[in-house]
């Protein structure tokens, strides 16, 4: 271990930090680069770390530096999310970039609640569902909640524009949208309910179309007020086994997205053969309707158009994020600006217009060093990709 000078870290704030992590006590030695021996040496007290090991040991728990400072724990409410998974998964609970990513949106949530509030805005007007209810049916009323048309889908040029599209309107109802990173092997996203701020996440390594039923699938888990995180959903036809509530969720995603009339009228008119058995033709009705394959699937087997076979059939690699991409020149504004959100950006600016919240809370809570505009007190103008 390098010298330096040591920093008096509090040994129960260390444990609390590693407890909530997910981390196993040796991957975290590792990600900080010292030996399993030298971390419990920190955890018992015996030892301290240097300035330099405590900046790595921060940044791999994703805590402020201060954090484990403090005389004792931190009393910060942990968000109550259930973790679901396809029956016989390989793990049963989250993992250390979901806690993370969760944590940071119930943070950033918290403020946003406490925010409209001190706005004196309303709360989102979101009617609590049971999955006893048609999910074709609460599709339909949600769908035309959102102001969304057919003929203004039809007309979305890319699966990109899409997500936007669908992003912007499910944002102006009041739902808070996040598109944050946390890699394949992590949830498609999760949801977090509050009567305030409810908020859905998404995972950005899947594709525009994957997000898209994902977007739909964590909305249902707000509707029935179930905060989730939902790690891949593929090969859920019933069984005894499966997540009712799971189920629920992915059936009024794909009725949001594939509207009956619409499905029914583009079989009839493209003259497809049914049951359709083919996942080619599955991906034709998809890109019509800039839905996922899973989506699709969904759909016709409601219609009976279609079997359970077929979802099982789906090629698993269909909703993978294609190579390349990644943006130019963007910002760290801008990529901020894109993983929370218009609409967390509206509410944070209109606080800082109003003396609700200072420069220092939206630096901080939007994870930037700067903002744009003479006074940042201005609308910024980014761009999406």
């Amino acid at each position: 271990m390098p010298r330096g000078k040591t920093v008096p870290i509090t040994r129960s704030v260390l444990r609390w930090a590693l407890d909530e992590s997910g981390y196993q006590a040796e991957a975290l030695a590792q990600a900080v680069g010292v030996s399993a021996a030298t971390l419990d040496a920190w955890l018992g007290g015996r030892e301290q770390p240097t300035l330099t090991a405590l900046r790595t040991l921060a940044a791999a728990l994703k805590r402020p530096l201060a954090t484990f400072l403090l005389p004792r724990p931190p009393r910060i409410p942990k968000p109550a999310v259930e973790f679901r998974a396809p029956p016989g998964g390989e793990r049963a609970e989250l993992n250390v970039t979901e806690r993370q990513r969760i944590r940071e949106a119930a943070r950033l949530q918290r403020m946003l609640a406490w925010i409209t509030r001190e706005l004196g805005r309303s709360a989102p007007d979101l009617p609590r569902v049971t999955i006893s209810a048609s999910e074709e049916n609460a599709a339909q009323d949600r769908r035309a909640r959102l102001g969304i048309t057919p003929e203004q889908q039809e007309q979305w040029r890319s699966a990109s524009a899409a997500l936007h599209g669908w992003r912007a309107a499910l944002e102006r109802t009041g739902v808070f949208v996040l598109l944050l990173p946390m890699g394949e092997d992590s949830a498609r996203g999760f949801s977090l309910w509050d009567e305030q701020a409810p908020l859905v996440a998404l995972n950005t390594s899947w594709n525009a179309e994957a997000r898209i039923f994902t977007l739909f699938h964590e909305y249902a888990h707000l509707l029935t007020r179930t905060s989730s995180a939902c790690l891949e959903g593929a090969y859920r036809w019933p069984t005894s086994k499966s997540d009712p509530t799971e189920r629920w969720c992915e059936q009024f995603a794909a009725n949001v997205i594939i509207p009956r009339p619409r499905l029914e009228a583009y079989l009839a008119s493209e003259g497809v053969e049914v049951p359709v058995t083919d996942t080619k033709a599955v991906g034709r009705i998809a890109r019509r309707f800039r839905a996922s394959m899973r989506a699709t699937a969904l759909r016709l087997i409601s219609l009976e158009a279609a079997t359970w076979g077929l979802y099982k059939s789906l090629p698993p690699l269909a909703e993978r994020k294609p190579p390349g991409g990644g943006g130019v020149g963007r910002t760290r504004v801008q990529i901020r600006y894109d993983q929370y959100g218009p609409h967390t950006t509206e509410v944070f600016t209109t606080a800082l217009q109003k003396d609700v919240v200072n420069r220092a809370d939206v630096l901080d809570y939007l994870n930037v060093h700067t903002l744009k505009g003479a006074d940042a007190r201005d609308q910024p103008t980014f761009e999406q990709d």
